[in-house]
C-alpha cells in the first residue's frame, strides 16, 4: 500500500515556487482534475457476454459504442459460439449515481439525452 502524501511538505515546496512555476502547476493539475472527473463519471468500455465491440468514442460524459451482439433466440442465425451477430448497432453508456445506464441508440450514430 502506498503511504499518503504528506500536505504540510508540500504546502512547504510549493510555497518556494514562483509565479510562472506556479502557473504552469495550475494548469497541469486542472487537466489531472479534468482527467479524474470524466474518469468518475464516464464508464470504461463495455464488453458484455454475446457482443463484439467494433468501434467505442466519447462524447462529453458518454460512452458510444459501436456493437455487434448475439439476441438469444434459439435456431437464430447468431446462436451458437460461430453465429453470425446482429448488427452493427450503436449504444450509449453513462454512469448515474454510480450505476451504469445503456440506451440503444441505432444503426447511425447521434448522441441521446
Amino acid at each position: 500500500m502506498s503511504k499518503p502524501p504528506d500536505f504540510a511538505k508540500l504546502r512547504s515546496m510549493l510555497g518556494q515556487l514562483n509565479l510562472d512555476q506556479a502557473k504552469q502547476l495550475y494548469a497541469e493539475l486542472g487537466a489531472i482534475v479534468q482527467t479524474l472527473e470524466q474518469q468518475s463519471t464516464s464508464p470504461e468500455p463495455v464488453g458484455a457476454k454475446g457482443r463484439e465491440v467494433v468501434e467505442a468514442q466519447r462524447i462529453g460524459e458518454r460512452l458510444y459504442q459501436l456493437e455487434r451482439i448475439r439476441c438469444g433466440k434459439i435456431g437464430c442465425k447468431c446462436a451458437g459460439v460461430n453465429g453470425v451477430l446482429h448488427g452493427p448497432y450503436w449504444y450509449a453508456y453513462w454512469r448515474n449515481e454510480g450505476k451504469l445506464i445503456s440506451r440503444y441508440v441505432g444503426k447511425q450514430l447521434r448522441q441521446v439525452e
